[in-house]
């Protein structure tokens, strides 16, 4: 975490310094603009550590409700809009063949696992591409996948991307839009439900990314 902190720490005071000694206009403007995003990626850095670091404590103690998941997927997908000065890629849903999906759990943590998952797939699709999110059951599971158009995870990085502090992005997003701690938030919600967090190839052998994760299923009361 220190050396997460420390490296914008050390580029905001180099770019600091620089403003009081540099007179040209043009580098001025450079160096402001590496102070301001060095700014931006400790807001990151801070309020990421912050709600990793509450997660674990929250879920101990905040009771579980009922989750209709498929809703709360649907919805999700459906509310994503276009970023401007980022590729055009379309979010779709595909929910169980019938009925409703059910599963126990924090609804804004788990909202918060898919929102994770959607943002990091968008992240690397490429222009026109699409995020398919996928909704299923295997006898006592929820399964949810989260599949993208991207370039994929090679095998020897599908654990390491978990990890906190662990960011490989795309050169498009910029520095400090992302603190690394997406991915490792969303596998720490999920093992506090019980669930599990992996990432795979897409089964129809095209590339891309294919996240998806797994809860215990859970069934509403027959009313009598």
């Amino acid at each position: 975490m220190s050396h997460e902190l420390k490296n914008p720490i050390a580029s905001l005071r180099s770019a600091l310094e620089g403003l009081g000694q540099i007179k040209d206009p043009a580098l001025q403007a450079r160096l402001l603009d590496i102070a301001q995003d060095d700014v931006r990626r400790l807001d990151r850095l801070v309020t990421d550590i912050a709600e990793a670091s509450r997660i674990d404590a929250q879920l101990s103690r905040t009771p579980f409700e009922l989750i209709d998941l498929g809703r709360m997927i649907g919805r999700i997908a459906r509310s994503q809009s276009p970023r401007e000065g980022a590729p055009n890629v379309k979010v779709s849903y595909a929910g169980p063949g019938r009925g409703h999906v059910f599963a126990m759990g924090d609804p804004q943590k788990l909202a918060r696992v898919v929102e994770n998952l959607v943002d990091n797939a968008r992240s690397f699709s490429p222009e026109g591409g699409r995020v398919r999110l996928i909704v299923d059951t295997e006898e006592d599971r929820v399964r949810v996948a989260v599949e993208d158009d991207g370039p994929g995870v090679p095998a020897e990085e599908r654990e390491a991307i978990f990890r906190r502090f662990h960011s490989v992005r795309p050169e498009r997003d910029g520095f400090g839009k992302h603190s690394g701690l997406g991915l490792a938030i969303a596998r720490t919600i999920l093992d506090g439900h019980h669930g599990a967090l992996w990432v795979e190839d897409r089964p129809d052998g095209r590339g891309g990314a294919r996240f998806v994760f797994t809860l215990p299923r859970a069934f509403p009361p027959i009313a009598a």
